[in-house]
């Protein structure tokens, strides 16, 4: 493969990309919400109005679009070097549709075509599978709770434990909506607010090993810069490689768990027609913090309408992609180390296994405890019930 090719379109591509990733600040109508939730109007009172607008010029970014599909179609790249840089363009091309517009049914549209329905997984199969995954949970039994700067040295000592920390960052975060994220080299952490031990190493575990190390590893792939860039094709591997990394190692508590499977399900609700304030009682009958349904609840509602029928369907692929990868694993009889080698779909990654040779991709980082006798013992009995279930693929 030509080197300075690719790296030429990984760095057009990751230009392209830049300030797409609005989603995690989103806007809402504000003026709505204080008259449904006037218990929340300080909260409320802290997030973006619709009225704002994103930052980015929109005709640029269509413009270098188009320009890169026309170089890389007259350009000497292999074919599936081609369908993976056009793949994840137009995800880019979805991506600024949806900003175009944010609160109606066209970004609905375009959500569902990045991430899916729900309307498609309503089924038996899947809702036994949920039901069984409570077995593999483990009780929260921390005796110590953190915050502020020791949540934030906890995070920082377990991190180091697998990464170099010249590699990454902790700090505190200024997202509204989660305690915890991760960007290209940073983990960010809610300092705000109290923490067991035990959701800190979720938040070890999701954030940091899973989003955190895949960033780390792709950024230092020597000839496939491409594999450090976010589109929205790889959230599905991604969200479903971070739930699975919980469970193997038994991270995931019950707890953790029927918040995950609460999330879904008011996605599900969203789009057959519930509204904000509906799915809101639906959290707090389910003994959802106040606060933490009203945050949850506008995750779902990130882009759609308030009155229900649709939903930020990005929600559904924390459930969707364990189910989609444990099969994925089960098919292709691989291990866990190569899904470590940056940012990539299921279709990347499948083109990646048959193809190692020759794109010759570096793994820096990978968390040992998942090569640890009973953390495979568990992803095999998982692996197995997703394909008992789902025979003929997920999807």
């Amino acid at each position: 493969m030509d080197k300075v090719l690719i790296n030429e379109y990984s760095r057009r591509l990751k230009e392209i990309a830049k300030d797409l990733s609005f989603l995690g600040h989103p806007r809402y109508p504000l003026k709505a919400l204080m008259d449904l939730f006037p218990q929340h109007k300080h909260f409320i009172s802290t997030l973006e109005d619709v009225d704002v607008p994103f930052p980015v010029d929109v005709k640029l970014k269509r413009n270098r679009i188009d320009d890169f599909l026309r170089d890389l179609s007259y350009s000497d790249l292999p074919v599936m070097m081609k369908k993976i840089f056009t793949d994840r363009v137009m995800d880019y091309h979805l991506l600024i549709s949806m900003m175009e517009n944010f609160g109606n049914r066209i970004f609905y549209q375009s959500c569902t075509k990045l991430y899916g329905s729900s309307k498609k997984t309503q089924n038996e199969a899947f809702y036994y599978f949920l039901e069984k995954i409570p077995d593999f949970c483990v009780n929260d039994e921390s005796l110590e709770n953190l915050q502020g700067h020791s949540a934030m040295n906890y995070l920082k000592k377990k991190m180091a434990e697998t990464f170099d920390p010249n590699d990454y960052e902790v700090k505190p975060s200024s997202s509204l909506l989660s305690d915890s994220s991760a960007g290209r080299k940073t983990l960010k952490l809610n300092t705000n607010k109290s923490y067991s031990t035990q959701l800190l190493d979720i938040f070890l575990v999701h954030e940091g090993w899973v989003h955190l190390g895949t960033s780390i590893n792709g950024g230092a792939q020597p000839d496939h810069p491409w594999l450090s860039t976010w589109a929205p094709r790889t959230t599905y591997l991604q969200e479903g490689l971070a739930i699975l990394t919980e469970l193997v190692t038994k991270t995931m508590t019950k707890e953790r768990w029927n918040k995950v499977v609460l999330r879904h399900i008011g996605t599900c609700m969203a789009e057959n027609g519930s509204c904000i304030t509906e799915i809101y009682s639906y959290f707090r009958h389910h003994h959802m913090e106040d606060l933490d349904a009203l945050k949850v609840s506008l995750r779902i509602f990130r882009g759609v309408p308030l009155e229900g029928g649709m939903a930020f369907t990005k929600e559904l692929l924390y459930l969707h992609g364990l189910a989609e990868l444990l099969y994925h694993l089960h098919f292709f009889q691989i291990d866990l180390r190569t899904l470590w080698v940056g940012k990539v779909s299921f279709e990347e990654h499948a083109m990646l296994i048959q193809n190692w040779k020759v794109f010759d991709p570096r793994i820096k980082y990978f968390p040992e405890q998942l090569q640890s006798i009973e953390a495979l013992k568990r992803l095999q009995a998982l692996k197995e019930l997703s394909f008992s279930l789902f025979k003929g693929g997920f999807l």
